[in-house]
């Protein structure tokens, strides 16, 4: 990708937040102008907005997530606190109106200018964890296609969409949607096996009873970023480590209305392995499970997970948390508090406190019996522990 082919226009702003956290921002020129629409007109017809945020203290930064339809997202507090904890930036433009062939250029282009004047020179080939929704869940699997070898996972939200090439097929991602937004419960069910006999390290998840909603989609994406950066990153001059399919874990979505969403490690799982969901890790499987429980018996009050405009609290190492269940559900013998695939404790009166040992990223929910017998769950809360 030549830099050249794209020109850089204006004066990069910088100013510290959260101590030297840095923000900068630029605007890259395009070849062919955009049209002039309400959602093209944010740094002018000619020209695309970058954003760019990056964390104090870190000496390298190890790649950046990247919203190519939001540049505030590089404000958004629990993405920082993630990316903290990743080592990593947050990039964030406005490609609406975009001829798609300009993109890559368009990125190469803002990383080189951001890199020189952070100083951080390994943004120039920054490995990507893209994500948006609607129109930018569409984009973030078009940049996968376009730059597979950079691209460590993608998250894309509300949008019937998912890897459609060879190369894309190999790059874990997960599509969390609404089942009454249009027509994507229907067609994303039709997608998930088509794309799964190809080998795709896909999934989906049905936020039930939601239409065109971000919602709570960051619960389980936080999880497969997580996931998919401890597996496939190496230092930034290293090529991305393979995810093989037989490494992952597989969710049954043919009995999720019923309550009854089985996972199973990618060999042990008894099915069609064709018909299920494909997710990275234990962590992010079990996490999956309950966040597609249908109608769920059980509801976690405390602690507050991401999105529905619940406060973000970001939790430190050692600090009780309290986990506290919704209302008096009637259950068979106690009520389980999970993180993942880890039973952390039970319930007495309602409530229990817990800590996290180390920093990470902790899928908190509850599990029980019901009365007829059947496993039930809440959805789950992530929380960010640094």
């Amino acid at each position: 990708m030549k830099i050249a082919c794209a020109l850089a226009l204006g004066l990069l702003l910088a100013h510290p937040v959260l101590g030297k956290d840095l923000y900068l921002e630029t605007q890259v020129k395009l070849r062919v102008a955009k049209k002039d629409e309400k959602r093209s007109r944010e740094g002018g017809l000619e020209h695309v907005p970058f954003r760019i945020w990056l964390p104090d203290g870190v000496k390298t930064i190890r790649g950046v997530t990247f919203n190519p339809f939001y540049t505030k997202a590089v404000t958004q507090e629990h993405w920082q606190s993630a990316c903290r904890h990743w080592e990593f930036g947050i990039l964030a433009a406005n490609f609406f109106g975009v001829k798609n062939d300009e993109i890559p250029t368009m990125i190469d282009t803002a990383l080189a200018i951001f890199a020189r004047e952070s100083k951080h020179p390994e943004l120039i080939t920054a490995k990507l964890c893209p994500l948006g929704m609607s129109s930018g869940a569409g984009m973030s699997t078009r940049i996968a296609e376009q730059l597979p070898d950079r691209v460590i996972a993608v998250g894309p939200v509300c949008l019937e969409v998912g890897p459609r090439d060879t190369k894309s097929m190999k790059i874990p991602m997960l599509t969390v949607f609404g089942d009454r937004d249009g027509r994507q419960y229907e067609k994303l069910m039709a997608k998930l096996p088509a794309t799964r006999a190809q080998g795709g390290r896909f999934g989906i998840a049905p936020q039930w009873g939601r239409r065109h909603d971000f919602a709570r989609a960051n619960n389980l994406l936080m999880l497969l970023f997580d996931a998919a950066i401890c597996h496939r990153l190496g230092k930034p001059d290293e090529p991305l480590r393979s995810f093989s399919e037989e490494r992952g874990w597989l969710g049954d979505v043919s009995k999720w209305k019923a309550g009854n969403s089985t996972i199973a490690p990618f060999m042990e799982y008894q099915g069609d392995k064709v018909k299920t969901c494909w997710l990275p890790d234990a962590k992010t499987a079990h996490a999956w499970q309950a966040f597609v429980t249908f109608k769920p018996m059980l509801k976690l009050k405390n602690p507050p997970g991401l999105g529905d405009g619940q406060p973000f609290i970001l939790h430190k190492v050692d600090e009780l948390i309290e986990v506290e269940v919704a209302g008096n559900p009637i259950i068979k013998g106690p009520i389980e508090v999970r993180s993942g695939a880890e039973k952390i404790g039970e319930l007495k009166d309602g409530k229990l406190n817990v800590k996290f040992s180390s920093p990470g990223f902790y899928p908190v929910f509850l599990q029980a019996i019901a009365e007829d017998g059947t496993t039930i769950m809440s959805r789950p809360n992530t929380l960010i522990v640094e």
